[in-house]
């Protein structure tokens, strides 16, 4: 064999080879093509089913949220028209007691009035109680730190206290460690809350010995207060078992106690959760038999921190020029005639001027007829009601345009008064209505008189 056929000979069994090599390959590049578009395949089935399942799950999520909300939406009615209907007929019924104390009457007379006032307000306490649970549980409930007196708070719910705790023979105490600040800032309104529930507790399960109500700040200026608050009595006391029962809503230590104390078991529920949004809490130490402690902390604020113009806005102004009621013109505009007749022995006595309308449409023309200071508007009413009032009242252009109007009505959830406002409303009360109050929202909103020196 010549060299050039031994040549040809290699290359053809290199050729051989490479293709014999390039054919195992191509086959095992078309079998792993197979088996990824397999894979691929199945993956896609995967993703099909996968798809399929959070489509699923979404659709379940978005209609048990749509069910949720309706929900939030049927209790958020429900209580709105609770309180209303509830409200309106409790207006009557206390502004009615109201007006009759002050009246001559027998002992036994006043008693029972007494009692029917004391009832009527711890159901409006109940009622605002369940209406505060829902605007926490709402995201809807604020705080609003203004700078205040705690030292006074104190001793104004002692002097709240004070009747109920001497006629169980309870000694009620207030006092307060060295140092603390004369004025801070907090949020008066819901600590007042918070303290009044506590001590009101302390004397209701307290039947001998006291109720200490103790005040103690730590902190700085630069740094803020934790205020603490504690209430201690001598009382019947709780087990383990049932404090840790204690800060659910409507829940008390156990039966026996609802049915020898009554209550809803909502108070200390909604005051701890108060006492978190301050940046607080309620604690507790308790044993059978040996009476309670409870103590309240939450932050304040230093008063220096603030510009003058809001420490004398919190302040109470000096004295120096007043408002006088006898003589003002009053518009009362409620469909109500019980409503009516409360609100004008409030306000007789006075010495206002009023004149009543049944619906927007009446009082729209008695403000064309005369003159008025200002207009208290119920919010329901039939033929026109309070809200279209207020607005043809804003809006008309007529004389009596910029008159004061007051919403004296019976919606009492969250937005109801910043709603009203927005309408054109000067101010806002719910029912049942307090006369003090009352009267001091209409004096807030007539023109001043000529300082006292001059008017004397």
């Amino acid at each position: 064999m010549s060299p050039d056929d031994s040549e040809d000979k290699v290359s053809r069994a290199r050729f051989l080879r490479e293709r014999e090599a390039r054919l195992e390959a191509e086959r095992l590049l078309e079998l792993k093509s197979r088996e990824l578009y397999a894979a691929c395949q199945r993956l896609e089935a995967e993703t099909r089913k996968l798809d399929a399942a959070v489509a699923a799950r979404t659709a379940a999520l978005s209609a048990a949220l749509e069910r949720a909300e309706a929900v939030t939406r049927a209790k958020a009615r429900f209580l709105a028209n609770m309180s209303h209907e509830i409200r309106t007929p409790l207006n009557g019924v206390l502004g009615m007691a109201q007006s009759l104390l002050t009246e001559e009457l027998t002992p036994g007379q006043h008693e029972k009035l007494e009692i029917i006032v004391d009832s009527g307000q711890s159901l409006t306490a109940i009622l605002n109680d369940v209406l505060d649970l829902s605007k926490i549980e709402e995201g809807k409930l604020e705080i609003a730190p203004v700078p205040g007196d705690l030292l006074g708070l104190l001793e104004r719910t002692r002097k709240l206290f004070g009747a109920a705790a001497a006629e169980k023979g309870l000694e009620l105490t207030v006092a307060h460690d060295p140092g603390i600040p004369a004025r801070l800032v907090f949020d008066p309104v819901r600590v007042r809350q918070c303290v009044d529930n506590l001590v009101a507790n302390a004397v209701k399960f307290t039947l001998s010995g006291s109720v200490d109500i103790h005040l103690a700040a730590g902190g700085s200026a630069a740094t803020g207060y934790l205020v603490r608050i504690s209430v201690a009595d001598t009382g019947i006391g709780m087990d383990e078992e049932a404090q840790a029962r204690l800060f659910q809503p409507f829940t008390q230590a156990d039966s026996e106690t609802t049915r020898r104390f009554g209550g809803t078991g909502l108070g200390l529920a909604i005051s701890r959760q108060l006492a978190r949004m301050m940046g607080g809490d309620i604690t507790q130490t308790s044993r059978e038999g040996e009476g309670s402690t409870f103590t309240l902390a939450f932050r304040a604020g230093d008063i220096a921190g603030l510009r003058p113009s809001d420490d004398a806005q919190a302040r109470p102004q000096a004295p120096g020029r007043r408002r006088i009621l006898r003589g003002a013109r009053v518009l009362l505009v409620d469909d109500n005639a019980i409503n009516r007749q409360v609100i004008k022995l409030f306000l007789k006595p006075q010495g206002l001027s009023i004149v009543e309308a049944g619906n927007g449409i009446e009082a729209l023309e008695a403000l064309e007829r005369q003159t008025f200071d200002i207009v208290l508007l119920d919010v329901h009413m039939p033929v026109m009601d309070g809200c279209e009032t207020v607005r043809r009242i804003r809006n008309g252009g007529a004389a009596y345009a910029r008159v004061p109007v007051i919403a004296l009505t019976a919606d009492a959830m969250v937005g109801d008064r910043e709603r009203y406002i927005g309408l054109g409303m000067d101010d806002y009360l719910s029912k049942p209505i307090d006369q003090r109050e009352l009267l001091s929202r209409i004096a807030r909103l007539l023109p001043e008189a000529p300082p006292l020196a001059a008017a004397n």
